[in-house]
């Protein structure tokens, strides 16, 4: 028996910018013949309570980045699943953005497998592997060859290349953006607006950090007529922040949603890194 993937609800559906994409939380920057490497731990709390951590390697050489992501319950959240993510990328960047190549995706949960292959070349979707496949139902929006093109995987969607100096940066031109996403199975863009700045303090690190407010937006791969889609369309209560590293790359340092239930929370408790002055991270 094949098994299907339900559209997925308000929690699933931080895998594209959220739990997987926030952990990817860290990236660096790198000028020509540099290597800059990263390193996060971070916390993943709801209402309150830590119910997961993850912890993120990521590697710039050159014009080059890989990065590496694992996430799993902690504590209580151990008695209620056994959920764990891992998460690869890798691609090229420059002063035209981001360029993804691959991008691979292993979640195992109590009774089933997710499984995402992806290759990808100048912002299309090549090759393409994920298990299980979603559901069939009237409502649910079709992915066509043209949602599959001009996209960022996941991992690539958490960071983004700085278009201006890190010491000139604000929130403005950290946050006014639009991100198109497609993650094996949905197309969606987040859409990121100016709403201030925040210290990031750990116990490797003290910089600004420039808060965004997001907003989810799907294209398709979704069920129309879903309340969980519904609800994340019309949620306001969806924030990130992001720092600068070095002088080529924004990367998030927390993420929050508010969901029916309660705040879920994703946010860095260190930041370390190698290659990067520590004026370029502080500022």
């Amino acid at each position: 028996m094949v098994q299907s993937r339900q559209s997925r609800g308000f929690p699933g559906r931080l895998t594209g910018f959220g739990l997987v994409a926030a952990a990817c939380i860290l990236g660096g920057a790198a000028h020509a013949g540099d290597r800059t490497t990263a390193g996060v731990r971070y916390d993943v709390s709801f209402k309150g309570v830590t119910i997961a951590k993850g912890s993120l390697s990521l590697v710039l050489d050159g014009s080059a980045y890989s990065a590496k992501a694992k996430m799993e319950p902690t504590g209580f959240a151990t008695l209620l699943t056994a959920s764990k993510v891992d998460a690869e990328a890798n691609g090229r960047f420059g002063d035209s953005g981001l360029a993804p190549g691959r991008y691979k995706l292993d979640s195992i949960d109590p009774g089933m497998t997710t499984k995402v292959r992806m290759k990808m070349s100048g912002g299309t979707v090549a090759r393409l592997d994920a298990e299980p496949p979603l559901d069939p139902a009237p409502d649910r929006v079709p992915v066509t060859a043209a949602h599959r093109q001009g996209v960022l995987d996941p991992i690539s969607a958490a960071m983004a290349p700085l278009a201006i100096s890190a010491a000139a940066l604000d929130a403005d031109s950290a946050c006014d953006r639009s991100v198109p996403v497609f993650d094996g199975w949905t197309r969606y863009d987040v859409a990121l607006s100016a709403k201030g700045t925040e210290r990031l303090r750990t116990p490797s690190y003290d910089g600004v950090a420039f808060v965004c407010g997001a907003r989810w937006m799907p294209i398709s791969g979704h069920r129309a007529e879903s309340d969980s889609v519904e609800y994340l369309v019309n949620n306001r209560g969806l924030e990130a922040a992001f720092i600068a590293v070095g002088e080529k790359m924004l990367v998030p340092v927390r993420v929050e949603i508010e969901t029916p239930h309660g705040l879920l929370s994703v946010r860095a408790t260190d930041v370390k890194l190698q290659g990067v002055r520590l004026a370029d991270a502080s500022r």
